[in-house]
Parts: structure tokens; sequence; C-alpha cells
């Protein structure tokens, strides 16, 4: 925008408004977290400052315009082109790694991760999270094994024995992940899929020696219906009988992993019913406790138990659920900015990246399932293309390096995964999802579909 007071003129570029981090900051409704528009006093105050007056003034008396720009950096190439039809193997394992190496590089001697860094500045930002910290450790523990480079090996270690000695307390007669007087499921679960997949991955095997602890505590938690109870409450020593977002998906995906590294069948007994619960009852009415927006790690269960206790019902459930996603998809030219792959609503509000991430990893495991249940390759193609479309999209808003002329340490934040295409702060669930949705592709290969038995 431009600003022309007493002949005087002054610009805001759109690069000046991202690395001020000002788009996405005008209207908000804080009832469905959304936000959208520009941070307008911000820009005034950019304005003002430029043309040495007031904020007032500048309201008062100056010309405001809209003005179109076009970013141009000599020597720079060009923003990515990578599309659905485009896309390798190889772009897919480069961008896997660059995020696996970007974690990594956040692991602090004590194994504490940069949970959330504002790009622009490279600062660290407040907050943390003991469920997206044994999530992100899941991930780099993948990342170790694909790129075999120790230096994300020694983190994943690091990061894991915060966990194995910061984090495990004690509730009742279980083991369990937190560090207060309340602690919850989704800790516990992301903990056991990340020493499963260090053990699993021989980075250390006796990661594995702890997991049955784990499993015990979540198994204590599951109520008769098959569902769990989300909360304990170490000072009352009891369970609390309360259900949110993700962690029976979680719960189930974790003793279904805790399963197939040590074959204790109450764990896959237990996965079973959770997931028939999740996937069954527990979606007995619209306006449900779950949110058919977020199932994603209800289908990686089901695609994890197929081979061992396969649900027909879970995977139609998945079938539906991506079809739905479908719906919600951006197209090419559905919104000003880059969508195609992206879900969301309207072309007004940028879409967010993590959701890509997690629907596709999820998208991702329910084709490996439906491929050997013989779904129909039509279907199977429409999942597909689907996935492409996402992935393309989450290679291109990835930071390898971004405009780096914008940030202030263009290498601390290189591999990383925005927020949104404007939001660039970068938690480190945005590169866990993003990457492990990469890594799911890698393992399910390129091959043609075709029905099976």
């Amino acid at each position: 925008m431009s600003a022309t007071i007493d002949g005087r003129t002054a610009y805001l570029t759109p690069d000046e408004l991202l690395n001020k981090q000002a788009y996405d900051k005008g209207l908000s409704v804080p009832s469905i977290q959304l936000t959208t528009g520009l941070d307008v006093p911000l820009a005034f105050a950019l304005l003002s400052e430029r043309l040495g007056t007031t904020v007032s003034d500048l309201r008062n008396r100056a010309h405001l315009r809209r003005i179109r720009t076009v970013r141009s950096v000599p020597g720079r190439a060009p923003p990515s082109t990578i599309t659905a039809e485009t896309m390798t193997e190889s772009d897919v394992r480069a961008a896997a790694i660059a995020a696996g190496r970007y974690l990594a590089r956040g692991v602090d001697p004590r194994g504490r991760f940069r949970y959330l860094v504002d790009a622009p500045t490279n600062q660290t930002l407040s907050g943390y999270d003991w469920p997206r910290h044994a999530g992100a450790t899941y991930y780099m523990a993948q990342i170790a094994a694909l790129s075999a480079d120790p230096d994300v090996a020694y983190a994943t270690l690091r990061a894991a024995s915060y966990l194995r000695d910061g984090a495990m307390l004690q509730c009742g007669a279980h083991r369990c992940i937190g560090d207060g007087d309340r602690v919850d499921v989704g800790s516990a679960a992301l903990t056991v899929m990340a020493f499963v997949e260090i053990a699993r991955q021989r980075i250390d095997r006796s990661y594995a020696l702890l997991v049955p602890e784990l499993t015990a505590f979540l198994r204590a938690q599951q109520r008769p219906d098959g569902e769990f109870m989300h909360e304990y409450d170490r000072k009352e020593n009891r369970p609390v009988d309360v259900q949110v977002l993700y962690y029976s998906g979680e719960a189930a995906l974790a003793l279904g992993r805790a399963h197939a590294l040590l074959a204790d069948d109450r764990d896959l007994d237990a996965a079973s019913r959770a997931l028939a619960r999740i996937t069954g009852p527990g979606w007995s009415f619209f306006g449900s406790r779950y949110y058919w927006g977020e199932e994603h790690w209800t289908c990686q269960a089901m695609a994890e138990l197929w081979e061992r206790a396969p649900n027909r019902q879970a995977l139609d459930f998945c079938l539906g659920w991506h079809e739905f996603g479908r719906k919600l998809q951006y197209s090419p030219g559905d919104a000003p900015f880059d969508c195609d792959g992206a879900y969301g609503f309207g072309p007004l509000i940028t879409p967010r990246l993590t959701p890509t991430g997690s629907r596709t990893e999820a998208a991702i495991a329910t084709l490996e399932a439906a491929r050997r249940a013989g779904i129909s390759a039509a279907e199977l193609d429409r999942l597909e293309r689907q996935i492409k479309r996402s992935l393309a999209l989450l290679l291109r808003q990835q930071l390898r390096p971004g405009p780096s002329h914008l940030f202030a340490d263009p290498a601390a934040v290189d591999g990383a995964v925005p927020a949104t295409q404007v939001d660039w702060q970068l938690r480190i669930d945005y590169a866990q999802h993003a990457g492990c949705a990469m890594v799911r592709w890698l393992e399910l290969g390129s091959r043609p579909n075709e029905a099976g038995p």
C-alpha cells in the first residue's frame, strides 16, 4: 500500500508486511480460531514513521491506496514450481530430511526443542507441550534412519532422554508422561510411538524396555466400551473421564505400534477396541465430542492394525472422511494465494499447512490399507491424486530456503514448515506432520493402484 501527504509518498511492500508478520492480523474471531486481513494499526505506524508524521495526521490527511508489486531478487531462483505432476521421490526425500534436520538443530543439550520460533527474527518464543515434543522425537527417529545422519540420531536420543528422565512420572501403579498433578493420555501415547520408533530403527533398543510401562498406563485409562479417559489426576490417583481431540486416536495408534514391536496381545486388543469405538458408537450423532475434520490419528491407527486386526468399518469411515476432505480441498484459482492441495473455507482465509500435513499422512495410511482391502482402482486414484496435490503444496511452502532475504538467520530456519503462507511462526509439530506425510509417501512408494484379492 502507499500513502501520500503534502506531496510525499511512502510505500509498504508485501515483503515488508511479511517481515513484520502483518497479515492475518486484522479481523479475529476467537471462538472459531479465525484471523484474516491486515494489521492496519501496524501498517499506519510504519507509513507515518516514514512520512515523519503522526498516525492521526496520516488517517486524517493522507491519500491511501493499494498497490501491486512483483518480487524480484537478482540472482535468486524463482519460487518452487513443484506440482503433483512433476514431484519426484527425490524431491520428497530431500524435503523430509530437511524438516528432520531443522528439528534436530533446535534440540539443546538437555534434549529440549526450540518449540516455537519467529522466522523473521529467529527469536525463540514462549510455550511448550509434551505431546508435540514426543511427536517431534518420533519424527526425528524416522529421519535418523532415512538419512543415516548421526547428528539427527544424537538429537533424537537427547530429546528421548528428556522424556525418559524429565517427564516420566508415577500415575498410581503405572508410569505416565507429564510435569504436574494432571497428565494426559496424548503425552504418553506419543511417547510410546517415539520410544517404539527409536527401538525399531535400532537407534537405541533399550527404549523398548520403557514401552510396557507406558502402554500399561494407556490400557488402564481405557473404559470397557473402548473409549479412553484422557486425563489422570495424580493427587487423587484416579483417571478423569473427559475426552478431547486427538488423544483416543493417538492411543490406538501407539498401542498398535507397541504390539508390532513387543507382541503383547493386550495392546492389540486395546487398540482394536479403541478403533471400533472411535469409528462406530463414538460417532452416534452429529455434534459428537469428536470433530469430523480431525481424525488423522484414527486413520493411521486403522492402517497400523489392518494386517493384524482388520476393521472394514474403520476403513469405510476413513474413506468417507477423505471424500469429505476432497470437498474442502482447494484447487488452482480458488484463492489468490498458493492454495492447490490445502484444506479450508473460502478465498479470504489463508489455509493452515499443518492440517494439510496431518490429513495427508492419514490419507497415505488409508491408501495403503485400501490397496490391501481391494478397494476399486477409481477410488484409489482419487485418493492418490488428493495426496499428491497436498504433498506438492507442502514442498512448495517449506522454507528451503523460502524468502531468505526476509529472515534474520536463513540457515537457522532452513527446512522448517510455517503455519501458513503468511504466518512464519514455526512450531515443531508443523514440521513433524508435514514430514511424517513425506516419510509415509516414501515408504508407500509410487506403485500403481491395483485392487487386491
